[in-house]
């Protein structure tokens, strides 16, 4: 394993320790939820609100700048342009086709956060993610898993929705 992997595992064990040992933010019995689909911004931040206010807590993003890039690093063994391609084309993105390392990666995410359920967003003009919501959710039933997909954008007009949609599904879980 290569320092950085190294490293980014011993932060994960140390939180994961932390939390285990009772240092939580929140309450213990707040369901543990994934976030995948398309990339943080504002348009995330009203839906982690509204799992947060609903007795939710987001553990884990699965997208372009949560766990994803970090997941899989070039091979500093490897002849360097294989390497770099290689990371490249095979990181879990919707605009890879096919695209099985998403899946296996949300399915490793899943248990090795300990999941209640899984929250994809999908902003209204990312359609290679709108595309993927039935892979997605085909995964989750395999995984007998919770699973919602909700499309905003980066308005406010829809918080109300946001939120009544999330407390319903934390509730269910």
């Amino acid at each position: 394993m290569d320092a950085k992997n190294q490293q980014i595992r011993e932060t994960i064990d140390k939180v994961k320790a932390g939390y285990e040992a009772g240092n939580r933010p929140v309450s213990k019995d707040a369901k543990r939820i994934l976030i995948t689909g398309c990339p943080l911004a504002g348009a995330t931040e009203k839906l982690v609100n509204a799992i947060e206010e609903s007795g939710g807590v987001v553990v884990v993003y699965e997208n372009c700048i949560g766990i994803k890039p970090l997941e899989k690093l070039v091979d500093e063994d490897a002849e360097p342009y294989w390497a770099i391609a290689d990371r490249y084309l095979t990181i879990g993105c919707s605009v890879m086709s096919p695209n099985g390392y998403r899946m296996e990666l949300l399915s490793k995410l899943i248990r090795e956060f300990e999941v209640d359920g899984v929250v994809e967003m999908v902003l209204q003009a990312c359609h290679t993610y709108a595309i993927e919501t039935e892979e997605v959710r085909r995964l989750m039933q395999k995984e007998n898993m919770p699973f919602i997909s909700v499309e905003t954008d980066y308005s406010q007009s829809d918080l109300a929705q946001l939120k009544t949609r999330m407390a319903a599904f934390i509730e269910m879980l």
